[in-house]
């Protein structure tokens, strides 16, 4: 079964400020809630292959992933990981000077057992402080 996610908010902060707090992949280990380590595995001009660890309900996951970086966005594609299936996206479009508005997708499909015993309030919950992480990291 399919699941997705979104989010929108504006933010009183430059639009380049924001999407390089997303971008800096390394220093989620520092603001994103449960994950013990984060670790760049390759990258180039337009895009980062990253891994990142997480320990969620007693339990060790991690996920890599190729993000893809344009000027205004970064699109998430699951490489390795809990999921059948992750495809995300960070958008952040400049409203005006000091002003933006960042938006968050992801559509993802989780293995049986885990879609199972998962309810989705618990992945919107885990998702928006994820999100409410950036947002502050941003500011």
């Amino acid at each position: 079964m399919n699941r997705d996610l979104r989010y929108k908010r504006v933010l009183k902060v430059n639009a380049e400020k924001a999407l390089k707090a997303v971008s800096d992949f390394e220093k989620y280990i520092d603001f994103v809630p449960g994950c013990t380590a984060a670790e760049s595995i390759a990258q180039d001009s337009n895009f980062e292959i990253g891994r990142l660890d997480f320990n969620f309900l007693g339990k060790q996951y991690f996920i890599e992933s190729r993000n893809e970086i344009t000027k205004n966005s970064i699109k998430i594609e699951q490489i390795k990981g809990p999921f059948i299936f992750f495809n995300g996206e960070w958008s952040v479009i400049e409203i005006e000077n000091g002003l933006c508005e960042v938006t968050f997708y992801a559509e993802f499909e989780l293995p049986f057992l885990l879609n199972t015993i998962t309810p989705q309030p618990l992945i919107e919950a885990f998702s928006k402080n994820i999100i409410e992480s950036f947002i502050e990291k941003a500011h």
